[in-house]
């Protein structure tokens, strides 16, 4: 009688430990469910996956690395190739914008530079897309109709240039390949953004 319960002791023992081990699993089944989903998309095809994203920018002629970017890799939306940004970016103004499609203020201010890029003696705009999943990027891109480039997978970019964990952030990159960061601000419309832009180049322009 003494051996059975005994027994039945050891029998509860052992349950409440699996029960335990079980509860305390560090990896939770939502987060196996994104790992899986995460690896899945990493094997996608970004034709396939980041549709309607405008194509990669193309290094003008005779400009030279951006020595803040040289060398740092990230692949733009609907390419499944990466690219050297501080070449892509090299031989004329352009401004940098730092992004994620999680990002509030982003959704707001991206409309707002897209329209920029179609007035007379506008830079050239390229978004950079940092701490996202590059679908849900592309998502917001076409749900935007949003014509300028952008680069994913760019935490790289976004650490060479020593961005505070802040979003929307925005650079601007001179033809001489000196990066100055632009006032943390949300830019709200055309004229905000070009008086920005102008002001920064001013200043960079000024001995």
């Amino acid at each position: 009688m003494r051996g059975r319960a005994l027994a039945g002791l050891v029998a509860v023992a052992a349950a409440t430990v699996a029960g335990v081990l079980i509860s305390h699993d560090p990896v939770s089944a939502p987060a196996k469910q994104r790992l899986a989903e995460n690896h899945l998309e990493a094997r996608a095809d970004p034709a396939a996956t980041e549709a309607g994203a405008a194509p990669c920018p193309a290094p003008l002629p005779g400009g030279s690395p951006v020595p803040t970017l040289s060398g740092v890799m990230a692949r733009c939306l609907g390419s499944s190739q990466p690219v050297d940004v501080g070449a892509a970016v090299a031989g004329a103004p352009t401004l940098l914008n730092l992004w994620a499609s999680w990002c509030a203020p982003c959704r707001e201010e991206m409309p707002v530079l897209d329209a920029y890029t179609d007035t007379p003696g506008a830079v050239r705009v390229i978004g950079v897309d940092v701490r996202d999943r590059p679908s849900s990027a592309a998502a917001l891109v076409r749900d935007l109709n949003i014509g300028y480039p952008s680069f994913t997978d760019a935490d790289a970019v976004a650490g060479a240039l020593r961005a505070p964990q802040l979003l929307p952030l925005s650079y601007l990159v001179d033809t001489d390949g000196s990066v100055r960061r632009l006032p943390m601000q949300v830019l709200r419309d055309v004229d905000e953004v070009t008086e920005t832009v102008a002001a920064a180049l001013g200043e960079r322009q000024r001995p």
